[in-house]
């Protein structure tokens, strides 16, 4: 299952380094979003729930920490504990293997900028300045 989770350019550094990424819920397309959504095609669904997590990410940016960023991830479902309205609760943390991409989130939260985990390197000392 697709999942998104917002954060900072600090965390997205810390993350990089330990590989290990602990967080309880993420946002998910799960069976009661898709429900209320039905209308929506798939792209549709996973750009609404990486907008909502942008704004969690926006909420977080500190003087310090660099820019919003989303993470977006491919979560097993071993790993799926419970799933709720448009999130969903993890056994455990995320691996940077489970990475499918960030995405760096402009400062009114309307645009997202797609990178490649392999990217993620080479950039994220101009996320952080």
């Amino acid at each position: 299952m697709r999942a998104y989770v917002g954060v900072t350019a600090q965390e997205v550094k810390d993350f990089l380094e330990s590989e290990i990424l602990d967080v309880s819920d993420v946002y998910a397309a799960t069976g009661v979003f898709m429900a209320h959504n039905n209308e929506l095609e798939e792209e549709e669904i996973e750009y609404t729930l990486s907008l909502v997590a942008a704004e969690d990410a926006l909420e977080l940016v500190s003087a310090t920490s660099g820019c919003a960023c989303v993470l977006a991830f491919e979560v097993p479902d071993a790993l799926i504990e419970s799933t709720h309205d448009m999130s969903i609760t993890l056994r455990a943390p995320l691996t940077w293997k489970e990475l499918e991409c960030c995405f760096e989130v402009s400062v009114d939260g309307e645009d997202l900028t797609w990178f490649a985990p392999q990217e993620i390197a080479d950039n994220i000392s101009s996320w952080i300045a």
